[in-house]
């Protein structure tokens, strides 16, 4: 990744030392540009693949992590509604209290790992800083060379 970071700044920099502003055509400018411009594209499109796959890799865990809590909350709500027809069925009978005690310890771990979940997906910044402020300064690159 530092490999191609380094590309992309060196080619960002032959960008910025390019031939100064001249009498050149709209047209010779473009056609000149256009290697370029492909390139370019083609730089951003990596840049952008090398930022988002960090997050990309944090948000899956995160919901992974979501879905695992999701499994426990339906567990708890069929152990809590289990818990509930023990206790009309069975007042007093000692089923109940195991089935209750296990519906505490599924909410605690399903909450826990859905609050866990939900927390790391609030921290992730999905957008791509680095590749948009390269592309802003292309674009002005771009706008200082096409002015006469």
């Amino acid at each position: 990744m530092a490999q191609q970071q380094e590309r992309v700044e060196r080619f960002s920099r032959e960008l910025r030392e390019g031939p100064p502003v001249s009498d050149r055509s709209i047209k010779e400018i473009l056609d000149t540009l256009r290697p370029q411009l492909q390139e370019l594209v083609n730089k951003q499109v990596e840049l952008a693949r090398a930022e988002l796959t960090p997050v990309g890799k944090k948000a899956g865990i995160a919901v992974g992590l979501l879905a695992v809590g999701a499994v426990f909350m339906l567990l708890f709500l069929v152990f809590f509604l289990l818990t509930g027809m023990y206790i009309m069925w069975y007042a007093g009978f000692p089923l109940w209290a195991a089935a209750g005690i296990v519906t505490v310890i599924l909410l605690v771990i399903g909450g826990t790992l859905a609050g866990i979940g939900a927390g790391r997906l609030r921290t992730l910044n999905p957008r791509p800083e680095r590749t948009l402020g390269a592309l802003r300064q292309n674009i002005d690159w771009l706008k200082g060379q096409l002015r006469p």
